[in-house]
């Protein structure tokens, strides 16, 4: 029971519950970091209120640009993957477009990866389309097409390892080596790595951009993205994008993702060894013509990846042989019993879908007749590999 001691009123009651004070916080200490809510932030004075803001300090002004939780989700990020600086932003693709945003203007080029994120697609486009934003796109396997892509007036080369649904692995210090004797900065999309498996700053990376919703959160219920940078000056571009957009994130939500930090090591690994396991039982199966996985010698790229990475994800692709329809490739995905289909990774439950890519990439997967079967992503969860593995099989078994 608590004992409180009782002041007389010195105002009416609505005045009184406005402004009566929290109760202290010394003496108090726990793990979880308060969930700060607030929007209106108060200052001690006019002269505060005035003061400038700095881009890249922990200035609380209004609560839409920071808040203590906010904040420390942003450091914990920054020295999870060693960086300076970070910030929160509602989702991973949204985090892309304000770099891309804050690097490029009209009549600026950027490049992009052939196997990026559909979504970065779409953006490059819409980019092009209404603001003049020039863009190409290079094979990321293939350091001479990033000779032909480039151009005079190229600010940004974005890349993304492994490349989405296929899994291929880039030279990734090439990449920033090329970037920078041109005069570009250069961004990764490092969801894959979590920020655990790989350090894009130690290579030279001017930005890294992480989808949160994975890993970070861990239990498929939170959206978040983050940006993270050594470069000052380029992260302060990004910062000032950032307010100049209005983008904020739930306090709420960033409690949800720090939460998720304590256990992030833990579950990337258990997950990863679970993933790996089922993918090499899936090699064995009729129905299969490839897994694509970077752990396999096979996959494009695997020396780099074994140069840069210490780990991987626990998602991955396989490609059924070339007789096999995308109808047979549906029922096998409508099969499953313990996968869930849905997109995303990196939650408690499997997941699984069917994919498309275009003809330019599938060329790659072909086999000796040239032809490639429908592809299945598959993002493994929690659960127990062994009834992974038969789900799967049961469902396989039924188009063979």
């Amino acid at each position: 029971m608590s004992t409180f001691k009782h002041n007389k009123p010195t105002h009416r009651l609505s005045t009184e519950i406005v402004h009566s004070k929290p109760v202290s916080a010394s003496g108090f200490s726990s793990q979880p970091v308060p969930v700060y809510r607030g929007s209106s932030t108060f200052f001690e004075n006019t002269a505060a209120q005035r003061a400038p803001v700095n881009p890249i300090g922990l200035d609380y002004s209004y609560g839409l640009h920071g808040n203590p939780t906010q904040y420390t989700l942003a450091k914990k990020l920054a020295e999870i993957e060693g960086a300076t600086h970070a910030l929160v932003c509602p989702s991973g693709l949204t985090g892309i477009a304000l770099v891309a945003q804050a690097c490029l203007k009209t009549g600026d080029h950027w490049l992009i990866p052939e196997n990026v994120y559909g979504p970065v697609q779409a953006l490059a486009r819409n980019l092009q389309t209404a603001y003049g934003v020039e863009f190409s796109e290079y094979d990321p396997c293939d350091l001479a097409s990033l000779t032909t892509a480039i151009q005079a007036n190229t600010k940004l080369v974005w890349t993304e390892a492994p490349g989405s649904l296929t899994f291929e692995v880039p030279d990734l210090q090439a990449i920033v080596t090329f970037a920078k004797a041109h005069g570009a900065r250069a961004g990764i999309d490092n969801t894959w790595a979590a920020g655990i498996a790989y350090k894009p700053f130690e290579r030279g990376f001017d930005f890294s951009v992480q989808a949160l919703t994975k890993y970070q959160c861990g239990h498929a219920d939170v959206l978040m993205g983050a940006v993270l940078s050594n470069n000052t000056k380029a992260f302060a571009d990004v910062e000032r994008k950032n307010r100049i957009l209005g983008l904020g994130v739930s306090p709420a939500d960033c409690d949800l993702v720090l939460r998720g930090l304590l256990t992030l090591p833990l579950r990337y690994r258990q997950q990863a060894e679970s993933g790996l396991i089922v993918a090499k039982a899936l090699k064995q199966h009729p129905a299969i013509a490839r897994v694509l996985h970077p752990e396999f010698p096979e996959c494009p790229g695997h020396e780099f990846y074994k140069r840069d990475f210490t780990g991987f994800a626990s998602i991955f692709s396989v490609v059924l042989k070339p007789e096999f329809t995308d109808e047979q490739a549906c029922k096998i995905i409508d099969g499953l019993k313990l996968f869930k289909i849905a997109y995303s990774w990196g939650g408690p439950e499997s997941l699984g879908l069917v994919v498309n890519i275009p003809d330019s990439r599938r060329r790659h997967l072909a086999g000796e007749d040239g032809r490639c079967g429908p592809i299945l992503r598959l993002a493994i969860g929690l659960e127990e590999p062994v009834d992974l593995i038969a789900d799967l099989i049961q469902a396989l078994d039924v188009i063979t």
